[in-house]
């Protein structure tokens, strides 16, 4: 009997130490790799510039797609009101969708434009700096804060 509480005594002492000692190591480095990732790309404008191409990526996929769905649903031999008006809907709903993705699509490629030129990050009416959170938020952003409130108000 003293054998036993003696060989659970001792197991409990090397696990505990060991499973702590090796679970700190590896999250310190875990989030140095992190923070490693993030240093080399020092340069915001080249990772706006990333964000702005994937987003055109995905922009042109959804366009593709809803073409397809365009062409998918036009349907001349529908006999029934119904699908026809269906179809219809379902045509001028997937037009609305790319319409707004061709807009954004149209700021991504103009942002991607300032940047190879320069001038990406300067508001395009007061050529004041564009806020960087600003940025992060919507990389293909045109004005400073200040201004498009001005622009969404109808004054620009």
């Amino acid at each position: 009997m003293v054998t036993k509480p003696s060989a659970p005594a001792k197991k409990a002492p090397e696990k505990a130490p060991v499973t702590p000692t090796a679970k700190v190591p590896p999250k310190a480095p875990s989030r140095a790799s992190a923070k490693a990732s993030d240093k080399p790309s020092k340069d915001p404008i080249e990772s706006y510039r990333k964000q702005l191409l994937t987003r055109q990526e995905e922009l042109i996929l959804d366009i593709s797609r809803n073409r397809q769905v365009t062409d998918d649903t036009v349907d001349e031999q529908a006999q029934d009101m119904v699908d026809r008006a269906t179809s219809a809907y379902t045509r001028e709903f997937a037009f609305s969708l790319s319409e707004s993705d061709r807009k954004a699509l149209l700021l991504i490629e103009q942002a991607l434009l300032r940047i190879e030129q320069g001038t990406y990050g300067v508001c395009v009416h007061c050529q004041g700096v564009v806020q960087e959170k600003r940025l992060e938020a919507v990389p293909w952003a045109r004005h400073c804060l200040e201004c498009q409130e001005m622009q969404d108000k109808g004054l620009l």
